[in-house]
């Protein structure tokens, strides 16, 4: 009789293990579970328990080591105590079924088969599973006792860190925390990537994000308005020449550029500044007169450097120049806004798809010489890389090597690119054709372009020079982004 309650006590005990190991287990799981943001937001919330689990996440690494010591305790003492209670409680019963020689090992089998079983499910699985799922409510009601566990197994908590500390650190391993809530940036777009595929976020959203991560390493050229689409002011040019060019180009800042030298900013015109100069009767102003100074960045500035000094120079426009200090483009707090949102249009923008890739039929498709060639390759699944030029114009002139001509074309990949309309040096429009060919080679020429090209000096000089006077023409009659 004392032998049946002796083993009952056992089990009794080992159940006790069991339920131990499993708090031991639910603690760790959601503790970790848990950011230390949501458990400011408990506190603030005044939840029961959350100032409790402020102190747990302020030493969580600490807590941790208690919860992983707790479980192996409880491990241990279940495998002691566990397998040979149940043994002893079913030896009776197997000793009348089977013979003596065989009955400790299955009662051994069925007991460590029980104490398994019990461990792994209640003490494993079960508490896990319901910290994953109910992480907040399982930490702040499980925090406070293990405040009371964390005090009593600390002697023990000091001794085991610091011998793994240096043991890590004689092979050459710097000690860890298992609890660094901070993620590089590839580690975050893999979220929001996997966030986006379930449903959780928005696809819009998550291409918002990337592009912000972009901004840094984007540079102003990618994004600038190139000069030949810039309406600029010369500096001499009266009230009457100002507004005709606002009415013309419909934009609401303008740069100046000198009267002698077009490649020199000298600063921008506001449309406000002309209104209230037309209003004042001052006819003999000049758009040097009313010239606000111009923010004026390398080519090579970033995004994201551009944006922080519109911000701090309270301006909205940027002229860009190149190494030599040549005036290349202009670019906008808009320019730098559409490279997260897209293409912005107000009500006076017209309605064009010149800034993207237009199918013309089966395999076939139109687009402006200016788009992009991150354009090109989210509308085509290319992977064209420009080196020195970002857009579509750039691709064919450089794999051209000369002045285009309209029916010039190469190839690139699967496609071929005809020039369908040009101005002087400049690619208005190309024509796109999937060829189905693997070509990688610096393009080839079509039939239209071996007779254009055939034609003779003669004709190619006669080519230059009205190329020469289209030029001088584009200087006068740029068009472009203001802000």
């Amino acid at each position: 009789m004392v032998a049946v309650a002796l083993s009952v006590s056992r089990v009794v005990a080992a159940l006790v293990l069991v339920v131990l190991n499993g708090f031991f287990v639910a603690s760790e799981f959601a503790f970790v579970r848990v950011r230390s943001t949501s458990v400011d937001q408990l506190v603030a919330d005044g939840r029961p328990g959350a100032n409790a689990l402020a102190d747990v996440m302020g030493s969580l690494d600490d807590y941790l080591a208690a919860t992983q010591l707790g479980i192996t305790i409880a491990s241990l003492g279940l495998g002691w105590i566990g397998e040979p209670a149940v043994a002893a409680l079913i030896e009776p019963v197997l000793g009348s079924l089977l013979p003596a020689n065989i009955v400790h090992l299955v009662a051994f089998a069925i007991g460590f088969s029980v104490i398994t079983f019990l461990h792994v499910v209640f003490g494993e699985l079960a508490p896990k599973t319901i910290a994953i799922a109910q992480a907040e409510r399982v930490a702040m009601l499980l925090a406070p006792p293990m405040k009371l566990a964390y005090y009593l197994f600390a002697p023990g908590i000091v001794v085991f860190n610091g011998t793994a500390n240096l043991f890590t650190r004689a092979i050459g391993v710097p000690p860890a925390s298992e609890t660094d809530e901070t993620m590089e940036e590839r580690e975050i777009r893999r979220v929001l990537a996997r966030s986006g595929e379930a449903g959780h976020v928005d696809d819009e959203e998550v291409e918002m994000v990337n592009a912000v991560f972009e901004l840094d390493d984007t540079v102003v050229r990618e994004a600038m308005v190139p000069r030949p689409d810039v309406a600029s002011i010369p500096a001499d040019a009266d009230l009457d020449a100002i507004r005709a060019t606002v009415l013309e180009a419909g934009h609401t800042r303008y740069p100046v550029v000198a009267a002698d030298d077009a490649d020199r900013v000298v600063g921008f015109v506001d449309t406000k500044d002309v209104l209230r100069a037309g209003e004042a009767g001052e006819a003999s102003t000049t758009a040097a007169d009313l010239a606000r100074d111009l923010v004026i960045v390398p080519e090579t500035t970033s995004l994201s450097d551009l944006l922080v000094q519109f911000r701090d120079e309270r301006r909205q426009m940027a002229a860009v120049v190149d190494e030599w200090g040549a005036f290349e483009g202009i670019a906008t707090v808009e320019d730098a806004v559409e490279t997260l949102v897209g293409d912005l249009r107000d009500e006076f923008d017209p309605e064009s798809g010149d800034h993207a890739v237009r199918k013309s039929g089966a395999g076939a498709y139109e687009a402006d010489g200016s788009v992009s060639l991150s354009a090109v390759n989210d509308a085509l699944g290319t992977e064209f890389d420009g080196d020195g030029f970002e857009t579509l114009g750039g691709l064919v002139l450089d794999r051209l090597g000369r002045s285009p001509e309209v029916g010039d074309s190469v190839t690139a990949g699967d496609y071929a690119f005809a020039v369908t309309a040009a101005d002087g040096a400049r690619i208005s429009t190309v024509r796109i054709e999937e060829t189905g060919d693997e070509t990688t080679g610096d393009g080839s020429k079509s039939g239209d372009e071996a007779s254009h090209s055939g034609a003779g000096d003669d004709e190619r000089g006669d080519g230059d020079d009205e190329r020469d006077e289209g030029d001088e023409r584009d200087e006068g009659d740029e068009r472009g982004d203001g802000a």
